[in-house]
């Protein structure tokens, strides 16, 4: 057995959420390692509500709120 790693940028995570919804969002945490860039607001917001010691069910229903939030505007996209 292998050493899953991602590589993991905010064009991943909202074209997983465009596609998806939240389920494809949290299927991208599905690995050993995610690696993500410093810089990147939305990684590090998405990291934290994955890291969360919560159901699936009540992570997806955070990232579904801030994606969509994200999407109309109400948070910097960088």
């Amino acid at each position: 057995m292998g050493f899953n790693k991602r590589y993991m940028d905010k064009e991943k995570i909202v074209g997983a959420f465009k596609n998806y919804g939240a389920k494809g969002v949290t299927d991208l945490y599905k690995a050993d390692a995610i690696i993500t860039p410093a810089d990147s607001p939305v990684c590090k917001y998405i990291g934290k509500i994955m890291s969360k010691e919560e159901t699936v069910e009540y992570k997806r229903n955070l990232i579904e709120v801030y994606m969509i939030q994200l999407l109309e505007g109400l948070y910097i996209f960088k």
